[in-house]
Order: structure tokens, then C-alpha cells, then sequence
């Protein structure tokens, strides 16, 4: 099975962690146009007043989270739906395939 998430905030990586514990054989790909890693956007006044530092705002704390849970990261935006082919297009050219879709 394949789990696609549209969206890198807080609820896509919870739900992305939560089917790859329902679903450890699954392949599971979170989709965000942002080109930081996934952060917390609630962090960010304390990232502007200088009380964390950048990556204090991840919502993950290593680097390889993501990668070591086997969660794929693509880091574009999404162009177009294909709900009968089950096709996602991204900005960059490429497409994706999927058979179950979170947004």
C-alpha cells in the first residue's frame, strides 16, 4: 500500500508516524512545498525573539528522522490531482503515484 500525505505541518507528520506504525510494511511519502524540514509553526515567535535557534522549530530533531522511520520526504508542490489514476503532479515535472491520499 501506498500512503501519500499532502502537507509537511504538524497533522501530515503525525499521520504519516501513525500509518507507518499501523502499517510498518507500507510505503509512506509526506508531499510539502517548504524547503526546511517539517517545523512547528507555533515555535516560531520564539524563534523571532532569539529564545530557540532555527532548528529548534522541527518538529523532529535529527536530520535523519524521517529517513530512519522510512517516511519519504519530497519537498514540492503538488500541480494537479488525478483521483481516477490515483496520480499526483508536482511543480517539478515528476508525478506520483499513490493508492491512498491524505490532504
Amino acid at each position: 500500500m501506498k500512503h501519500v500525505i499532502i502537507g509537511a505541518g504538524p497533522a501530515g507528520v503525525i499521520a504519516a508516524e501513525t500509518i507507518r506504525k499501523v502499517q510498518p510494511d507500507s510505503s509512506v511519502t509526506i508531499i510539502g512545498d517548504e524547503s526546511e524540514p517539517p517545523y512547528s509553526r507555533m515555535a516560531i515567535p520564539y524563534y523571532l525573539i532569539d529564545h530557540i535557534n532555527e532548528k529548534g522549530t522541527y518538529l523532529r530533531k535529527t536530520d535523519s528522522h524521517f529517513a530512519d522511520a522510512g517516511i519519504d520526504v519530497v519537498r514540492d508542490r503538488v500541480s494537479s490531482i488525478d483521483t481516477k489514476n490515483k496520480k499526483l503532479s508536482l511543480e517539478d515535472g515528476s508525478s506520483v503515484d499513490y493508492d491512498k491520499l491524505l490532504i
